[in-house]
């Protein structure tokens, strides 16, 4: 959903207003020094023009050559003009300039306007009025000078748009490579571009990422190196008790080596390089279902039904993992999935005896509650963690409603 708040927040938004606003101010006081020096001025004298004129015409007005003396200043006397009709001058700065300047005509003018002329008349004697046309005062290349300003304005905004937007585009590239590679996923090195900043910015990344890379690699060689190499004796282990006739301690190796096995394979699917497997369009109930179907202890109290895109096997993998883990520790395991806002959360609760580790320590690998030192390897949720990521989803943890531990999983759907 559209928010303002992350809008405005952007870095491309903020460096247009950096330039945009020094050029919308740099604008707004041209204008102001446009009116204050130049059109009030200009308005002032062409006031005090005319007002000169009606005042030369006053002056002469019983002289039998009136007319012509009008019609040379482009001044029309006539008592033609209807008072009732006319209506104040809409431009402010002529109007008070005007009025300024009529006070020094002999008696008591006033002006006024209609859709031609601007009306002069005495209302001491309203037979006659000077009508004097707008061009004389009006000028067309005030308007221009206005569309001119407000048109630059809009050019340069737009401008340093899109030079800032191609300039950043390098950083939101980078941001998403980031959020990838923070999931797990494996990401290509970017292509270094834009700034010199911003190249070493990536150049930097990519030098990080290859070195984390190398050492997880070396890491998972090493881990699945001694995993495998110890899977060997231990079969030869599992060949010789064989010939152990005391079967109380033939059954407590072979349990052992059972175990052996389990922590084994726990390694090997915690290193496991996970591939990038197809998002495929599931039904969320029928996944859960499917599911469920293999725990006789699980009560289903809620399961919505809508089609969610997701890694199918990778999900199923995860929540396994933690119903097996419940199930260890609990008899009764609650399960709850829900559509809420776009979103799909699936809650399991059970009332085991749940767990003294903070959020931070189960998902940390190799870690055990001090109660199950002997149990389990400490890589189950670490391992659940990482296809939750994969699958754009996080996870949880809090106190069950029903005395044992709470496990949600939200992902957000299309």
């Amino acid at each position: 959903m559209f928010k303002l708040s992350n809008f405005s927040g952007s870095l491309l938004v903020r460096s247009v207003y950096l330039i945009t606003l020094p050029i919308v101010l740099v604008q707004v006081v041209g204008i102001i020094i446009f009116f204050e020096l130049h059109w009030d001025l200009v308005l002032k004298r062409s006031a005090q023009s005319i007002t000169n004129e009606i005042k030369i015409l006053e002056l002469n007005k019983d002289n039998k050559e009136i007319d012509k003396f009008a019609n040379t200043l482009q001044i029309i006397k006539t008592d033609q003009i209807q008072i009732s009709e006319v209506k104040p001058i809409s431009n402010w700065i002529f109007k008070k300039r005007i009025n300024q300047s009529l006070s020094l005509v002999p008696g008591k003018f006033i002006a006024s306007q209609n859709d031609k002329f601007y009306v002069f008349y005495n209302t001491l004697n309203q037979s006659y009025a000077y009508l004097i046309p707008k061009k004389r005062v009006e000028n067309t290349t005030v308007v221009g000078f206005f569309l001119w300003t407000i048109g630059i304005s809009f050019i340069l905004s737009l401008i340093s748009y899109f030079f800032i937007k191609k300039q950043i585009q390098p950083l939101k590239r980078l941001g998403i490579i980031t959020k990838s590679f923070g999931r797990g996923i494996d990401t290509p090195n970017l292509k270094p571009t834009g700034s010199s900043e911003v190249r070493g910015l990536i150049s930097d990344f990519n030098s990080m990422q290859n070195n984390i890379n190398s050492t997880f690699e070396n890491q998972r060689n090493m881990l699945a190196g001694i995993s495998h190499d110890l899977k060997t004796p231990l079969t030869r282990i599992n060949l010789m008790i064989e010939e152990v006739n005391n079967e109380e301690v033939k059954s407590s190796i072979s349990k052992n080596i059972s175990e052996m096995n389990i922590m084994l394979n726990h390694y090997l699917e915690f290193i496991k390089n996970e591939k990038n497997e197809n998002l495929d369009e599931t039904i969320a109930d029928n996944l859960i279902q499917d599911i469920t179907n293999n725990y006789q202890n699980i009560s289903v109290l809620r399961n919505d039904s809508k089609k969610v895109l997701i890694r199918k096997n990778q999900v199923k993998r995860a929540l396994i993992n933690i119903l097996d883990n419940a199930n260890k520790f609990a008899e009764n395991i609650y399960l709850s999935s829900t559509i809420q806002n776009n979103n799909w959360l699936i809650s399991v609760e059970d009332d085991g005896p749940g767990t003294s580790l903070t959020e931070e320590q189960l998902v940390r690998p190799f870690v055990k509650g001090s109660e199950q030192l002997n149990q389990g390897t400490g890589l189950g949720l670490s391992i659940v963690q990482k296809l939750i990521k994969l699958n754009n989803g996080e996870l949880k943890f809090g106190k069950s409603n029903y005395g044992g531990l709470k496990v949600t999983i939200s992902f957000e759907i299309q």
